[in-house]
């Protein structure tokens, strides 16, 4: 369990210290915040835009930084010859493919808890702007907190990264990576929302083609180039595109309505067996021939 653990632990670390990661995770922001803050159109719900967006780039972003994370972390270890130093140890193949997987969606849950966190932020925004608005009879806008909090978790992860890389010596990456996941923690403290709860569940839905695209990726990188691997993953996910629908439910929330927890759990129930092929199309040859 603890080579399992060190494996797992070292591949996110690895991941989150990419700077594609960052640029993933930046852009990923821009469109959450930046999408809502220029659109003044209310479609009938304030929050309707800033909702939208957030899980939109949560899903995109979020199915980019998966595959991505996952294939080159992997392919990395077997073209550097790490994977036949550890498969020469006490290490199975089934478990160093699996630590890498679970390092690889350790490294999503953080990229999704960002992401999530300023969409909350910002919905929690809109609605402030509308109410605002109401009262004095002036345009629909992001109150301007909650969107100076968005941008913040943008602009000044990549300052704090640069003076800790400077100073410190730490690694750009890997410290405006964490600065961005404490920024849109800690904006989340400002004025609350208990109704922000309804997200949740939309949220979690999210992570379960995740966890199917980020077994997948570790299957083919453990087999294929980084190339042919990438191809293999846009095949699989324009194959996803029709069963899209049912992971992204950002409309079940418009109108005050919410998506149930049942739901989330049969969902996870139908992706579970695709995630389980996966790990056994990833594991079906001896470290030998891998």
């Amino acid at each position: 369990m603890r080579r399992f653990i060190a494996i797992a632990s070292t591949t996110a670390l690895e991941i989150l210290a990419e700077p594609l990661s960052l640029l993933v995770l930046t852009a990923s922001l821009a469109i959450a915040v930046f999408a809502p803050a220029f659109h003044y159109h209310q479609f009938g719900e304030p929050s309707r835009m800033a909702r939208d967006a957030g899980l939109s780039a949560l899903f995109v972003g979020g199915m980019l930084f998966a595959i991505v994370g996952a294939a080159r972390s992997v392919r990395r270890e077997f073209e550097s010859g790490t994977a036949a130093v550890a498969l020469s140890h006490p290490v199975s193949c089934v478990q160093f493919l699996v630590a890498k997987a679970c390092g690889a969606y350790a490294a999503f849950a953080l990229f999704a808890l960002a992401i999530g966190s300023v969409t909350a932020v910002i919905v929690n925004g809109a609605e402030i702007g509308a109410a605002v608005a109401r009262k004095s009879g002036d345009i629909p806008r992001l109150w301007g907190v909650s969107y100076a909090c968005g941008v913040a978790s943008i602009v000044l992860p990549y300052i704090v990264g640069a003076v800790l890389n400077r100073f410190f010596r730490f690694r750009f990456s890997l410290s405006a990576f964490v600065t961005t996941l404490a920024i849109a923690l800690a904006s989340l403290c400002y004025r609350p929302d208990a109704s922000l709860l309804r997200l949740l569940p939309a949220i979690a839905l999210l992570f379960l083609p995740a966890a199917f695209f980020v077994m997948a990726s570790t299957a083919a990188a453990a087999h294929l180039k980084i190339n042919a691997t990438s191809a293999v993953c846009a095949v699989l996910a324009a194959c996803f595109l029709p069963f899209a629908g049912n992971y992204c439910l950002s409309a079940a929330l418009s109108g005050g309505g919410s998506i149930p927890w049942v739901y989330v759990a049969v969902a996870a129930v139908a992706a579970l067996p695709a995630t389980i092929a996966a790990a056994i199309v990833g594991t079906a040859f001896t470290p030998s021939q891998l």
